[in-house]
This record gives C-alpha cells, sequence and structure tokens, in this order.
C-alpha cells in the first residue's frame, strides 16, 4: 500500500495471538545489523518478536513474568553496534540485554535506574534511558540517564515537573548523529531538545 510516497510493508496483522506472527499493542521496534527488525511487543504481549527486513516472522523470546528473560511491559528496545538487544522492562523496572538471538545476558537495576519506559544508543555508544512514570506522588522521578553498555550510569539529568529541562512522564527517548538527545512527555511539555554545552 502506498502512503504519500512511502510503500508500507505491514510485518503482521494486529489483534490477539492467535500465532507468533500476529503483534497485539506492540510499543517499539528496532533494527539489527543486518536489517532484521525487533518488536517489543508490550502492552498486551510480553515478548520481543523478530522479523526479517521482508516481514518473515524469525523468533520470539520473553513471557509475562519477572525472572530473567521474562518480560512486564516490554516497552522500549535498541540495538546496539555489536547487535546486542536492549529492553526497558517498564512494569519490572529494569532494562534487559540480550544477544541478536534473544540469549539473555544481563539486567540492569536499581533505584537510580528507576523505572525505565525509553532506550536509545547513541553515536557515543552509550544508552540513554527515560525512567519516565508510575509516579510516586511523595517522590517523582523524571531523569534521562546516560549508561555505559556495561550498565554503569555515568550522566544523569532533569527533574519531574513540566517546566523546561522537567520531564512528565518521559516516554520516548532517540539521540541524534550529533549526539542531541530528545525526549518526548507523555504529559507535560512534548518533545524537548537537550544539547551538550560543555
Amino acid at each position: 500500500m502506498r502512503a504519500g510516497g512511502w510503500l508500507c510493508l505491514s510485518l503482521v496483522s494486529l489483534g490477539c495471538a492467535a500465532s507468533p506472527e500476529q503483534l497485539d499493542r506492540p510499543t517499539n521496534v528496532a533494527f539489527g545489523l543486518n536489517g532484521d527488525v525487533y518488536v517489543a511487543d508490550g502492552y498486551n504481549h510480553a515478548r520481543v518478536a523478530r522479523f526479517s527486513a521482508s516481514g518473515e516472522f524469525l523468533a520470539e523470546w520473553g513471557e509475562k513474568g519477572f525472572a530473567s528473560g521474562q518480560f512486564d511491559t516490554p516497552h522500549g528496545i535498541v540495538t546496539d553496534d555489536e547487535g546486542r538487544v536492549y529492553v526497558a522492562d517498564r512494569e519490572n523496572a529494569r532494562v534487559q540485554v540480550f544477544s541478536e538471538g534473544g540469549e539473555y545476558l544481563a539486567q540492569w537495576k536499581s533505584a537510580a535506574l528507576g523505572r525505565p519506559w525509553a532506550i536509545a544508543y547513541g553515536p557515543d555508544r552509550h544508552l540513554y534511558v527515560v525512567d519516565g512514570g508510575d509516579q510516586d506522588p511523595e517522590r517523582p522521578r523524571g531523569h534521562v540517564l546516560r549508561i555505559d553498555r556495561e550498565g554503569a550510569i555515568v550522566e544523569r539529568w532533569g527533574a519531574a515537573g513540566d517546566g523546561p529541562g522537567e520531564l512528565d512522564w518521559g516516554h520516548g527517548i532517540a539521540v541524534g548523529r550529533d549526539g542531541s538527545v530528545y525526549v518526548t512527555s507523555l504529559r507535560g511539555r512534548g518533545v524537548q531538545k537537550f544539547r551538550r554545552t560543555k
């Protein structure tokens, strides 16, 4: 189907999962080194689904739960330049790391990390995570974290709120080629751009 000069090649049909190819309220996509598509099939399912660039279903991993390799709302997903797959496992308040084939490698979970809603990979070979929501009204969160590929937090900025530089349910994140970080808020100020000044 053509849409405004773009050719639409639907990967799968949506709806209840009668087969592994079907998605149900997916949340994000990432691309492997060979062009494969990784889908965080997050709200009603609890898995990562992998497709070829042409839309052929290849594999899936994960199920509902809190053990290693399980998910509770896999909400963000990204790959790095070595093929590893990072999943923001939102309700489990962690990031899980997998090989390109779905082998569980590690998890990052801490009070400093908070509850990751989205994750991106920057040209500086660091991961960027937005701690976005499920707020405790007594101690609201609204941070962006820069993390090395071993899971160490090397930088953190932002605060909860709806003013400039503040986040109210930070929901999505992307990093430009120049290193600028873009964060969307589910509530609040829409999209904000953060640029390093030193």
